[in-house]
Parts: structure tokens; sequence; C-alpha cells
């Protein structure tokens, strides 16, 4: 029997009773499974068992038991995500491929579920660190050890993630760790524990490296962005240019020849096949929304007679539409494309307002860094994103369940004998009672 399966066979069962005891510790797993997916590290017979299902279920049975009260906060991003799900369920009905599209419809119920379930249970700045904490881990994971082994390997291979998840392919693991890559410098900030404090700067620096040896395009474009606000938002920011000036040749001079000819391809896109596949596919999309502005095409409508209806130079072939916002235009027409972005924007409109509001209070450090740091990882998903089909990638749905709760925590009405959480290191004097966390 092989000892991986085992050990995450038994961590797994070993959890159920404290999810169904505290159901906020059985949103913690769950994301840990659909983040990391530990049985996907496995080659016997946890490879393909459904551990998420007997977390959820484990989960909902303890909500259901009442032992703890739950309610929704209100915010525009949970009125736009129920929207978006009922949408989801009407282009669904009008599906070109009907069997397909109900399966995908499935997933994203799935991980809608995940989602809300997220914002009723974790409305706490405790729960709340820990869910960012199992997020890093998770995804940090693959990038240090793919870091590791890129090093060991001299980079002539590309680093990949686990089979049969989310993030399986190249792009896929390098959109995942660029998306993290905030949550560890933020995370370092905030830690008490100096063994963490060196693992989240471990998993930083590797999965940078990871991150390269990828031999993404759209990852390395994506890392471009992340680094840029990173830097922007430093205050030291002396000492980075300078360790990134030691740092940056080194890295460099390491790299294979092969890698410099993959990226070149970025200046000369005309003549690389993957590019002018990718733009073709962004036409083929746009043709399609033409044709059902109000419906789309449904969940997985990419198939060979798509192609060669609308791109017969394209076709035969299936794929899909390489980028978010051609993905969901081609799926759900004009309005859902208009309920997508209006999310992302609504995320990015609450980071910028609570970054307003806790902007010069020490008080509110901690929430301020939180914003910055989710800030950095939404610009991530869409500068990846615009060249991957991951609309409906379970992370980014973390990260607005991760703002809507940020919000709360920062306009939230105290109890008479509660002060206002301070960030780790920072002392705050107690409010008033009844006072709002508010100028």
């Amino acid at each position: 029997m092989p000892l991986r399966d085992l050990t995450v066979t038994l961590l797994i069962f070993a959890s159920l009773p404290f999810c169904f005891k505290r159901p906020w510790v059985g949103i913690l797993v769950w994301s840990w499974i659909g983040f990391m997916n530990p049985h996907r590290l496995g080659w016997g017979f946890a490879y393909s068992m459904p551990f998420a299902q007997m977390v959820a279920i484990a989960t909902l049975l303890g909500i259901v038991s009442g032992r703890e009260k739950v309610s929704l906060p209100r915010s525009r991003e949970i009125t736009l995500l129920v929207f978006m799900w009922a949408y989801f369920v009407f282009t669904t009905v009008f599906a070109h491929h009907q069997l397909e599209a109900w399966d995908q419809l499935i997933k994203v119920t799935k991980i809608f579920t995940l989602t809300f379930l997220t914002l009723l249970l974790l409305q706490d700045r405790i729960r709340l660190r820990l869910l960012l904490c199992v997020i890093a881990f998770s995804i940090g994971f693959f990038g240090l050890k793919g870091g590791v082994w890129a090093i060991m390997t001299g980079g002539g291979n590309m680093v990949l993630g686990p089979p049969g998840t989310f993030i399986s392919g190249n792009t896929e693991i390098g959109l995942a760790l660029n998306m993290v890559l905030p949550f560890f410098v933020y995370l370092i900030k905030d830690e008490k524990i100096p063994q963490l404090r060196w693992l989240w700067r471990a998993m930083f620096a590797f999965s940078i490296i990871a991150i390269l040896i990828t031999y993404s395009r759209g990852a390395l474009l994506g890392l471009g962005v992340v680094l840029a606000m990173l830097f922007l938002k430093s205050r030291i920011k002396f000492v980075a240019l300078f360790v990134m000036a030691l740092t940056v040749p080194v890295l460099l001079s390491t790299l294979p020849e092969k890698w410099f000819g993959r990226m070149e391809t970025i200046q000369t896109y005309e003549q690389d096949r993957s590019a002018v596949n990718r733009l073709k596919a962004w036409k083929v999309s746009y043709k399609m929304a033409l044709d059902r502005p109000i419906t789309g095409y449904g969940f997985r409508p990419f198939s060979r007679e798509i192609y060669l209806r609308y791109d017969p130079e394209y076709g035969p072939r299936s794929g899909d539409a390489h980028s978010i916002f051609f993905q969901v235009l081609a799926e759900h027409g004009f309005v859902g494309l208009g309920l997508y972005c209006s999310l992302i924007l609504s995320v990015l409109l609450t980071l910028r307002r609570v970054r307003r509001f806790a902007r010069g209070r020490q008080d509110l450090l901690w929430a301020n860094n939180y914003a910055q740091m989710l800030q950095a990882s939404v610009l991530a998903y869409l500068a990846n994103g615009a060249f991957l089909s991951m609309s409906y990638f379970d992370l980014f749905y973390a990260l607005v369940a991760i703002t809507v709760l940020l919000e709360k925590l920062v306009y939230v009405r105290l109890p008479e004998d509660q002060p206002l959480p301070a960030a780790i290191g920072h002392p705050t004097p107690a409010l008033r009672p009844g006072r709002l966390a508010s100028p």
C-alpha cells in the first residue's frame, strides 16, 4: 500500500469529525483539497478518491445541525455572483453541447458553493488569515517543489502542476503561482513564528524560479506585473533594487538557451503558430458571440464543428478560447461577459475603498496590507488570464470571497467589549463601546 496514499487518506478521514463539529474548519480542509489536490501526489487508491465530497458532506451536515449561526454579509460582489450563477443556468438551457454544458455547470456550481460557504463561515480575522495560509501553502508547495526541481535539472524540462486538476498545465500552474506570490510577501509581514516566515520566504523565491521554468510566456508577463506591483508598494525600494541587481543577472545566466528561444517569440508572435492560433481563437469566440449575443453557446462549445463553421482555415480541431474574457464571451454572450467584468471591477473598487479607508491608521495596517496583496493577486489573474481559459478558476473566486470578508471586517460594528483587532505586533487602543470602525 503506497505510503503517500495512506498518509493523505488518514489525514482527511481524521479531519471529518472536526469538519462536522466546526464547519469553518471544513472550509479550510475543503480549500486545501481543492487547491493542493494532495491525493494527486500519490499513485495508488487515493488518487481518485472523492475526498472533497466527503469533506463537503461533513461540513454541510455541521452547518445544518446549527452548530454555527451563519448569515451572508451584504455586498455588491455577492449580488453579482448570484446573478452570474443564475445566468450560467440560463445559458446552459440553450447550450450548443448539452451534456458537456451541464457537466461543467455542476463543476462551476461546486466552486460557487465553496465561495458562498467561505463567506458564511469565515467572518473572522483569524479564520480569514488561516484561509490565506492554506491557499499560500497549497499553491506554494508546487512552487517550492518546482523551483527545487528546476535547479536540480538545470531547467531543461518545464514545471507542471498535479495531473487532472485546474493547474495541471504549465501555463495554469504559472498563473496560480503568480496569484499567490503577493500572499507570501504580506504573510511574512504578519507572521510571528520564525519558521513560518522562512517557509513563506522560501516559497516566494522558489516560486519565481518555478514560474520561469514553466516556459509559459503568459506566466512571464504575469510575473512582471506582480513584481512591478510589489516593488511599487514596497517601503524599501532601494533594498529591493539592490537585491534585484544582484539576483537577476545570476538567474538569467543559469537559464537554458531554449528558454530564451521560447520567450523571444513574444516579439515575433506573427511567426509563432501558438500565438497565431490564439488570435484566431479570439476571432472565433467573437463571431460566436455575435451569432448568440444573449445566450452564447453555453459551457464547452468549442469543437471541430465550431471551428469549421467560423474559421475553416483554423480547423478542423478542437480547443478553447485562450482567454478568460473571450471564453465567457463565447459561452455566455455579451451579457455574461458584462457580469463577469463587473465582478472583477467591483472587487478592484472594493479593495481600493478598503485601502483608502485604512491608509494611515495603525489599527487597520493589516487590512491595508491585505488589500494591497489582493490587488496584486487579481491583477496577476487578469494579466495571465488574458491568454488562458481560466474563467472559472476557483482561486479567483476565493479572492472574491476574501475581498468581501475583508470589507466586512473593516466596516463591522463592534460589540461593546471587543476592540478592533490589531495587526500582529502593532498594539491597538480599544474603541469606545458601540463605535463604528470608521473615521
